[in-house]
């Protein structure tokens, strides 16, 4: 690979890439449809990964047939899911030593979330991260969320570099795909959550976890 078809930038998804979030996630959306006696079927979590929160609300309000509009849904469920959050912060495992080292490397960093600002702004100060990040797009700056390219184009765009000079990495199906429709490479690091699903093949390479980012991309020729 020649040295113009290197890497520049490195765009991360949020939610089971940085933070230990979705179980989290998972559970206040179990707290507020059990209000009306409805549980999440397992088939429905694969269409919920990297939504964001109103495309997930619109989602559950359909598959569970709701009395309430979606907009009702996400505010009631947002307001149980940060009640929870504060002190449940966690990151995903080699997480902060991977953005530590890129940062220390001078590498530009993206955060390309479909999270609100709100959350990725307490999340962010939890773990420390406020100022390890050169671009933050949320999912309040875009029309369409995930798996639209609309997060990652503007991630790029924040950074001033095309599209193909970035890499993303996701853990979820939906992201991989936003990512490639966006033109970035893509490095898959699946958790337990998404690991079984369909369409992580789809990213450049699936691994095992965050530590091995740093030897793929330096092996690959990605990054100097």
């Amino acid at each position: 690979m020649d040295g113009d078809e290197r890497v520049i930038a490195v765009v991360f998804d949020l939610d089971g890439v940085v933070v230990d979030s979705e179980a989290l996630q998972l559970a206040a959306w179990e707290r507020y449809v059990g209000r009306f006696g409805r549980t999440l079927p397992d088939e429905l979590l694969p269409r919920l990964f990297g939504q964001r929160l109103v495309d997930a609300a619109r989602i559950i309000v359909e598959a569970l047939a709701l009395p309430v509009p979606p907009d009702e849904a996400a505010r009631e469920r947002d307001a149980i899911f940060l009640t929870h959050l504060p002190g449940n912060v966690r990151p995903m495992p080699g997480a902060l030593e991977l953005l530590a080292t890129l940062h220390a490397r001078a590498v530009p960093l993206g955060l390309a979330t479909s999270g609100h600002r709100r959350y990725v702004q307490v999340v962010l100060n939890e773990l420390g991260l406020t100022q390890t990040f050169a671009v933050v797009v949320t999912g309040d700056d875009v029309r369409h969320g995930k798996p639209a390219p609309d997060c990652y184009r503007l991630a790029a765009a924040r950074l001033g570099l095309p599209p193909e000079r970035c890499v993303a990495i996701e853990d979820a199906p939906l992201g991989v795909a936003a990512a490639r429709a966006a033109g970035l490479r893509c490095l898959a690091v699946p958790n337990d959550h998404t690991r079984h699903l369909g369409g992580l093949e789809a990213a450049d390479a699936v691994l095992a976890g965050l530590d091995a980012v740093l030897p793929w991309l330096e092996e690959s020729g990605w990054l100097a």
